[in-house]
């Protein structure tokens, strides 16, 4: 009989079957669309980590290395294959250099080959072209001896060079970072590019350990054994997080309690990690349940129309005496029924939609699992069915049976008190939401505003609900007098009919929430390239090797001769932050808002940047010379003058010492840096250092002055023009004089820059100094334009001329960005001047890279997520209202049928069917408008949107009206077309011949 019942009501079973199928999938998306996204923003993070940051060097000297790793890597699936290496460092003889002497696995497809080959036997090494190793030489280490037989001397072994090889990519992820070699190819002071072997040369030698030696064959001592683990991105997804967290866990603990070193930065991609998976979590909770709130609205309205039409079946299981329980059963098991076959099909639903989801918005390659809690999600939606079965079965089981025979029931008034009560509840959510933000995720910020759209939406379609049919009553008398028939009839129908009702809460709340989504994804949207374009400061940001900023400033004029667009950058993290550049080029390339600067364009706000064009002091030759005029030093005293040049590319100034000062004056030379032979080198300071004697009555404090400076080239001395002076901590001195002493020791410097750069300021900067190119905090800026935001800075700080910023620094720091920032249509013709201008290009970020990058986040997931399903969720009511609508106007079919045999003409009764479902749909789509556009007003500066909120700028949260008008239309545009269709279908049942039918 069940099945009978589900057959003649076919066509609502369907519906039925299908409305809950679908909040079922909605409510199922959700967690599986958030385990990919977690997985995104886990990849994401690994991706973007430094090379240390995406795997651990596990080093040990006690050997078991494999066994070591292999435990250490037990049950991470997303490890790839380790990397197994061994060394052992050691000086030459008669030698102050030190040699790495390495092998790792893999090493020759990572070295570019110059002359000979790899190594491939016991004591042949593989030497750096820059070393000075010949082929065929042979190279004696002090700590690697000999192991022939029978030997009791031992003496270092012979190793032959067998090859030579160029340096590859110091950023080559195979070798985790290390320094084995200069990337420019020149080995440092004291130490030389790694020396390459094989496994055998371990076995072929001895190596010194301290004041006794071991053999490789007995024990494994002396050499140093690693494995480099990595992380496998395409591996790796959320679910592995924790599992990452207990081997970082577990690496520290080996690094506390053995002698085992595990060198990783995981730790800091971790807390990426967390962070942004973190701030996914509560946002997305938020939306999975004011979807399912959404599908417990339709299915209420739908199983309570499946129900009902079964009111005069229940009325007779009532007659014929059947008990309380066997009526029950009977008027809830199709329901039941239905509800039970939606699950499994609205999670295989879920399953694919979800699918569709993550491989159209999300990168390609993230997997689609089903976690375990989107089963009880798609349970918990299929609930309000379950719900609005019973309340109706109660409803039809207590109902006079006369009542369910009525062919027109009698009407009755809908009470306030259901609709009062949800109303105080919506009130005070939204208070303590928006006011106390009592939601927040695991950063600590509040994500509450994420459930004020769901509530808005509510509250606004209950009042629609209620204001409509008081509405069309007032317009009861104006269709009495003209309009009529049809007008008459559909006013009646909406202010009366019990479909009107519910269609404008359901179709008010859905459209509601789509309203929103789509106000919040474009506003967001807004927000994110806004972001993007200052903090990436213009349209694409070129990072390059560090280099001497005179050579920056020069490539860039020489690759860009126009001047318009590039600019040459180099950006200090402070705090306060630092960007320097070129005030013209920048204004022609970056990005800027003069309503933040009080209206100032961003060439009016770098005119003022540029200062003192006094030259600099250049010298070039071999040997450098000093006279200079001082104080007699005080008795016991040593005072030693020393004096700074910047040299070539370094970054870091070179301090020569010029000797000790003598009587009352003096001439101090010393040798200049070989490379100031080649180019010139700048002077950029004089300072002395007090050396006390043991006992002393007085302290020091001598006055020196520079009376003359000279330079040798070519086995000649020029002379050098005196530059006008200026000591740091004493701004009125002048003249090149400057003290040296125990306490305020003073600095002279060639006056050429202004000690307080002029600097366009943004935030509370105040007084404070700025760090500088060498990072040294020297002085506070003067503001000549102050903004809310500025290109390239993401918090408080400055913007200054690079010109300036480099003749104040003694240096660059570590710290510092170099990057040459382009508006260019064609950002890879610029790359190629400037490498040909011998700049090395290191990665290009464009600011649509770095908003793609924010949408990426926990927050903007979250928000995809929102707009999809609220979108898809409004099509869904539109629909169900529609259908309620058709299956109410076939339930008065005899009253159509009636009136036309009273002599109402078709077109009038065609007028009523349309016009009824225009007004219902038409009015809970604009109430679903209003509801959105207040709940984004009232959310969408407090909705989270980053994982971390940026400083800078002010967020405009504009939304934009085309998607909300496309929206909107697009509803009414469909509405009016079901509703035509709707009307014709139903005007063809309506015969006069349906009076002499019996009733059902």
């Amino acid at each position: 009989m069940i099945l009978r019942g589900l057959w003649e009501r076919r066509t609502l079973s369907l519906v039925v079957l299908l409305i809950a199928v679908v909040p079922i999938a909605s409510a199922a998306v959700g967690p599986i669309y958030s385990e990919a996204a977690r997985t995104t923003i886990a990849r994401d993070a690994i991706e973007a980590a430094p090379v240390d940051g995406r795997g651990w060097r596990y080093t040990t000297t006690t050997g078991g290395i494999e066994a070591k790793v292999g435990a250490f890597t037990a049950g991470a699936g997303f490890t790839g294959a380790p990397i197994f290496g061994m060394e052992v460092t050691s000086g030459g003889q008669n030698d102050q250099r030190s040699f790495s002497l390495v092998w790792q696995d893999g090493q020759c497809a990572h070295l570019t080959l110059a002359r000979g080959r790899c190594p491939s036997a016991g004591k042949e090494v593989m030497a750096s072209q820059a070393s000075g190793f010949k082929v065929g030489q042979r190279i004696r280490l002090s700590s690697v001896l000999a192991a022939e037989a029978g030997e009791t001397d031992r003496t270092p072994a012979p190793l032959k060079v067998v090859g030579l090889y160029r340096p590859g990519s110091p950023s080559d992820p195979f070798w985790f970072g290390r320094t084995l070699f200069s990337p420019t190819g020149e080995p440092g002071q004291n130490r030389a590019d790694a020396l390459f072997t094989v496994p055998q040369t371990r076995l072929d030698t001895y190596v010194i350990t301290g004041a006794s030696f071991t053999g490789a064959r007995e024990t494994p001592t002396g050499w140093t054994d690693y494995g480099i683990v990595f992380i496998d991105p395409a591996r790796f997804d959320g679910a592995g997080i924790g599992g990452l967290a207990a081997m970082r866990a577990t690496a520290e603990s080996l690094s506390r309690t053995t002698g085992t070193i595990v060198y990783s930065r995981v730790g800091d991609t971790l807390a990426e990690m967390t962070a942004g998976t973190g701030s996914l979590g509560v946002p997305t909770l938020l939306v999975v349940a004011q979807l399912v709130g959404l599908g417990w609205m339709l299915l209420f309205q739908t199983v309570g129309d499946l129900v009902r039409a079964r009111g005069a079946e229940i009325a007779l299981a009532r007659l014929r005496g059947h008990g309380r329980a066997r009526v029950w059963g009977f008027a809830l098991t199709e329901p039941l029924l239905l509800l039970a076959a939606a699950v499994p099909l609205g999670l295989l639903l879920g399953h694919a939609g979800a699918g569709a989801m993550i491989g159209a918005l999300l990168p390609p390659g993230i997997p689609v699992r089903f976690p375990a809690d989107a089963a009880p999600a798609g349970v918990a939606a299929m609930l309000g069915g379950v719900l609005a079965a019973a309340l109706a079965a109660w409803r039809t089981t207590t109902r006079p049976v006369t009542e369910e025979w009525r062919r027109t029931p009698r009407m009755t008034a809908r009470g306030w008190v259901l609709d009062a009560v949800v109303l105080s509840v919506t009130a005070l959510g939204l208070v303590e939401l928006l006011a106390t933000g009592v939601i927040v995720d695991v950063s600590g910020r509040s994500a509450a505003a994420m459930a004020v759209p769901g509530l808005i939406a509510l509250g606004v379609a209950l009042l629609a609900a209620r204001a409509l049919p008081v509405l069309t009553g007032r317009l009861f008398g104006l269709t009495r007098r003209r309009g009529g028939l049809g007008p008459f009839l559909a006013l009646r129908q909406v202010a009366r009919g019990p479909v009107t009702a519910g269609s404008v809460i359901v179709l008010g709340s859905a459209f509601g929430l789509a309203t929103f989504a789509v106000s919040a994804s474009s506003a967001t949207s807004g927000d994110y390239e806004e972001t993007a374009r200052f903090h990436n400061g213009a349209p694409t940001a070129i990072t390059v090797q560090p280099v001497e900023p005179v050579k920056l400033i020069a490539a860039v004029n020489a690759a860009d001769p126009g001047g318009r667009t590039a600019a040459p950058v180099i950006k200090m993290p402070g705090p306060p932050q630092m960007v320097a550049s070129d005030p013209a080029r920048l204004a022609a390339v970056a990005h800027w808002r003069p309503d933040l600067a009080g209206g100032a364009s961003l060439a009016e706000a770098m005119s003022g940047l540029p200062g003192p064009a006094a030259p600099r002091v250049w010298a070039q030759g071999d040997r450098f010379r000093a006279t200079v005029e001082h104080d007699r030093p005080p008795p016991g005293w040593e005072i030693r003058l020393s004096v700074a040049f910047r040299v070539g590319d370094s970054l870091r100034p070179s301090w020569l010492p010029l000797g000790s000062l003598s009587g009352r004056s003096g001439v101090h030379e010393w040798n200049l840096p070989p490379a100031c032979a080649n180019a010139p080198c700048e002077l950029r300071a004089f300072r002395g250092d007090p050396l006390s004697p043991p006992e002393f009555r007085e302290s020091a404090y001598v006055q020196v002055t520079v009376t003359g400076l000279a330079v040798r080239e070519d086995g000649r001395w020029r002379s050098l023009d005196l530059p006008p002076w200026r000591v740091d901590e004493d701004p009125d001195r002048r003249g090149g004089t400057f003290a040296i002493t125990t306490t305020g020791n003073q600095t002279l410097r060639p006056d050429n820059y202004h000690p307080r750069s002029a600097a366009v300021v943004v935030g509370d900067v105040g007084g404070k100094a700025v760090p500088g190119l060498d990072n040294s905090y020297a002085a506070p800026v003067r503001a000549t334009v102050s903004s809310a935001a500025a290109p390239g800075l993401t918090g408080p700080g400055v913007l200054v001329d690079l010109e300036q910023a480099d003749r104040m620094a003694y240096g660059v720091h570590d710290q510092a960005v170099f990057q040459v920032w382009t508006r260019a249509a064609d950002p890879a013709a610029l790359e190629r001047a400037l490498a040909e201008q011998g700049l090395a290009v290191v990665s290009r970020r464009q600011a649509a890279d770095l908003a793609a990058s924010f949408a990426g986040q926990g927050p903007g997931l979250a928000l995809l997520l929102l707009l999809v399903s609220a979108l898809a969720a409004a099509a869904l009511a539109l629909g169900r209202t529609v259908l309620a609508l058709s299956a109410a106007a076939r339930r008065r079919g005899y009253e159509l049928a009636a009136l036309e045999a009273a002599g109402a003409r078709v077109p009038a009764l065609r007028v009523a069917l349309l016009l009824e479902q225009v007004i219902t749909v038409t009015a809970g789509t604009l109430a679903g408008l209003v509801a959105g556009l207040a709940a984004a007003w009232a959310a969408l500066g407090r909705i989270p949107q980053f994982a971390e909120p940026p400083l800078t700028p002010p967020l405009p949260h504009e939304i934009a009206a085309a998607p909300v008008a496309i929206v909107v239309g697009a509803a009414l545009l469909a509405s009016l077309l079901a509703a035509v269709l709707v009307s014709e279908s139903l005007l063809r049942g309506i015969r006069v011949e349906r009076l002499r039918d019996t009733p059902a």
